[in-house]
């Protein structure tokens, strides 16, 4: 004996709505973009890298490492380990000093951040967009030769890349000698991509 076919009856509900199958092809390829979007963003973001700030019980400052290559994009955050130390661009808005980041990039300064205020660890970030070399100092420590050099990109022609005092009509701050032996030179820079502190 043979099973008699039912009937299949659907009910729709006065409120529910038929989606066309070309809306819902749309909206799945509206999302797959957004998608594919925040992926490109994360990547275009860039990396970050770290940079610690130390001192050691005889008292030697430094930052480690004291020069890096990174590619436009990037973030470096500095990492307070030991002391007391500042992460600041030479630039004349930090206390008139010399010129010696890129001329469109924003200059920086993280003040002085303490090893354990406000927390052990304390972190400090720049992000770099524009292409050449930025030199930095720690201000309680230049005078020491704590210093550090980032090359962002290619490090073209400008202003870190000019002899120490190359503008002396600009009446900017003298680097201390310690300072100008202490930096590692854009080609080391450039051949090892990290450069520590010997």
């Amino acid at each position: 004996m043979r099973a008699k076919p039912q009937s299949v009856t659907q009910s729709k509900s006065a409120s529910a709505k038929t989606v066309p199958v070309s809306a819902v092809r749309v909206l799945l390829a509206a999302c797959l973009a957004g998608a594919s979007m925040l992926v490109a963003t994360a990547a275009a973001a860039g990396r970050t890298v770290e940079i610690r700030l130390m001192q050691t019980p005889s008292g030697m400052t430094y930052f480690d490492p004291a020069g890096v290559h990174i590619a436009p994009g990037d973030t470096v955050r500095w990492v307070q380990i030991t002391g007391f130390h500042s992460v600041t661009a030479y630039h004349p808005s930090n206390d008139n000093h010399e010129l010696r980041i890129p001329e469109s990039a924003l200059p920086w300064d993280s003040d002085i951040l303490l090893a354990d205020y406000p927390k052990r660890g304390a972190t400090f970030e720049h992000l770099f967009t524009v292409p050449g070399v930025y030199d930095y100092f720690c201000k309680p420590h230049e005078a020491a030769g704590m210093v550090g050099r980032i090359v962002v990109g290619d490090p073209g022609d400008g202003p870190g890349t000019k002899p120490f005092g190359y503008a002396p009509s600009a009446h900017w701050k003298l680097i201390p000698d310690a300072a100008r032996k202490a930096f590692p030179s854009v080609t080391e820079i450039m051949q090892k991509k990290t450069v520590r502190v010997p």
